[in-house]
């Protein structure tokens, strides 16, 4: 009896040995490294071929997924997980026409110094006190270290810093995003890995050495595709109402308290979206003003939800998180909703993340006429 055997895995996947989603006409791993993925034809075979039994393997957490707690089952009824808060909205219409470079410039150097205070105090708008407290992924860490010997280079060891620079960011792209796992453990390992790419693509957008120029030019249309697919993997992970931050064994690192399992989620929700409205709006300014637009990298991203209001990111504890929800509107707003903004949040009480988005999307002067 002659039938055919479909190919388990793309040629890419198969040659690495990785495995492989299987998805058409592109597998998520060829498409997050921007490989061209081929499936091979089936082959015909005289044996009638067998189902494996499935035998589940004994996996070892890793200490990422050791450090995060579960997730209450009714997550996705609350106001920062509910599937419609995912939506990715077009762009502004209302968007300025001409663009000068004073208009990266001024974020740039915004971004820089937030990213100097991560390094300084190990929070800032961008990276959340909590995210990586308990664990700290190769990332994030070689981001770090790299970040820090940058912001203290000098005339004399500026070419070696740039080195440092270029080499760890050419390791972070060439290793890829986390597809072999479950959707819920790569939006947490992903996190970090993006978060890295946007550290180093911020630095060598403002930095002006032509070495790093070219290097983020060439990683302008990797980053767009990697934080989509850290959407669609946080938005899946989140509306399924399971589990996100995944203890997984029996032995535990800590003991959680029940009332930090929200605040966590949050946190890692309201990191994606500031992810995504950093590279939609930094790099979107960057296209915009240095180079033509690739065709794998459109201009403009379109905008998310994201919490505009002081004092919720900025919580030291689930304790201080959860009282400001009880009290007052958190601000959650899409950039689309302006109007809605200023009603509901008090200029004075708007956060500094949501001032640099409005700036980078509708520039500084019509958030200068908005008193912000």
């Amino acid at each position: 009896m002659t039938q055919s055997i479909t190919p388990k895995a793309c040629t890419h996947c198969a040659k690495a040995r990785r495995k492989c989603e299987k998805q058409r006409p592109q597998c998520l791993r060829c498409r997050t490294r921007g490989l061209r993925c081929h499936y091979p034809s089936a082959k015909p075979t005289q044996f009638v071929r067998i189902e494996e039994a499935i035998i589940p393997s004994q996996q070892h957490p890793s200490p990422l997924e050791l450090s995060f707690p579960f997730v209450d089952e009714s997550l996705a009824s609350w106001w920062f997980a509910a599937p419609s808060t995912w939506t990715i909205d077009a762009p502004p219409r209302s968007l300025p026409v001409h663009r000068v470079s004073a208009d990266l410039e001024r974020p740039l150097r915004k971004v820089i110094s937030w990213l100097r205070q991560w390094v300084e105090t190990g929070s800032s708008p961008l990276m959340h006190n909590s995210m990586w407290r308990e664990c700290f992924p190769d990332s994030i860490k070689d981001a770090y270290l790299a970040l820090s010997a940058y912001l203290h280079k000098t005339p004399l060891n500026a070419d070696i810093v740039h080195r440092v620079i270029e080499n760890s960011a050419k390791r972070l792209v060439a290793q890829g995003l986390v597809v072999d796992e479950d959707v819920t453990v790569n939006a947490l390992h992903n996190l970090g890995r993006v978060q890295a790419l946007l550290v180093y693509q911020c630095i060598g957008a403002y930095d002006g050495d032509a070495r790093l120029t070219r290097l983020t030019e060439r990683h302008v249309p990797v980053l767009d595709a990697w934080v989509v697919v850290l959407m669609e993997q946080a938005s899946q992970s989140l509306c399924s109402g399971s589990p996100v931050f995944a203890e997984s064994g029996a032995k535990k690192t800590r003991n959680v308290p029940q009332q930090d399992h929200l605040w966590y989620t949050w946190i890692l929700t309201e990191s994606v979206r500031r992810l995504w409205l950093m590279v939609a709006g930094i790099q979107g300014l960057y296209k915009v003003l240095t180079m033509d637009c690739l065709p794998a990298s459109p201009r403009c991203m379109g905008g998310t939800m994201f919490t505009s209001r002081k004092g919720f990111w900025e919580a030291r504890s689930a304790v201080s998180w959860e009282k400001a929800c009880m009290e007052r509107y958190a601000g959650l707003v899409r950039l689309t909703e302006t109007d809605k903004m200023f009603e509901m949040v008090p200029r004075e009480e708007i956060n500094d993340f949501a001032k640099l988005v409005l700036e980078c999307t509708y520039g500084a002067e019509r958030c200068e006429a908005w008193g912000v």
